[in-house]
């Protein structure tokens, strides 16, 4: 009977696990669903870290992206990578890391956690959101993600936690966008020092 008990007990406990990662996947699904419809699409963020505070916007075609900060810019072609500093006047060019989520790093895969390589877990629910907790398997160099997002998948914010540094990222507003991503052009900032890293 002592044993019946055990194993019913161990069954139950994988089913519950099982049904935790049906949902805990099913959230990540509806996110990528939300974002793979719009597109091309243009987020508008405002971003908080320690000392830091700031609204900014991306925009997101394919593998190429151009996001805008106060003071800063930066252009990618899904290849290099065009760090342009307006108050030191510099452009810091470097190869794209594919391998980030980190939405200021590399924001065509910030909301890209479908498949094997993530431990992922809900933290937090409620009726009109849910937040999860999202680690890679492999290499956990961008430590703890938070996302939270709607019923319907749509993206709500975003915390990256590493060590004791924390990023808050409040998505304002995330939307399709239909006119032509702008690239980098050297003859823009002939008056920067280009620094290239590649």
């Amino acid at each position: 009977m002592h044993k019946c008990l055990i194993i019913l007990l161990s069954v139950v406990m994988c089913a519950v696990e099982c049904f935790a990662q049906e949902a805990e996947q099913d959230v990540v699904r509806r996110v990528a669903e939300y974002v793979d419809k719009l597109g091309s699409y243009e987020l508008k963020f405002e971003i908080e870290a320690e000392g830091y505070e700031a609204a900014g916007s991306y925009v997101v075609a394919g593998d190429s992206y151009h996001i805008i900060l106060p003071q800063a810019e930066v252009y990618s072609d899904g290849k290099a990578r065009y760090e342009v500093d307006h108050e030191r006047r510099e452009v810091n060019v470097d190869v794209v890391d594919l391998s980030s989520r980190n939405v200021l790093d590399n924001p065509t895969r910030c909301f890209d956690f479908l498949g094997e390589g993530y431990d992922i877990k809900i933290v937090q629910q409620t009726a009109q959101l849910v937040t999860l907790c999202i680690v890679a398997t492999e290499d956990a160099f961008e430590g703890e993600i938070y996302l939270t997002a709607d019923n319907n998948g749509k993206p709500m914010a975003l915390r990256y936690k590493l060590y004791d540094d924390v990023i808050d990222v409040n998505i304002k507003s995330i939307v399709a966008h239909k006119v032509k991503l702008p690239a980098f052009s050297k003859s823009a900032y002939k008056e920067y020092d280009i620094i290239d890293f590649r």
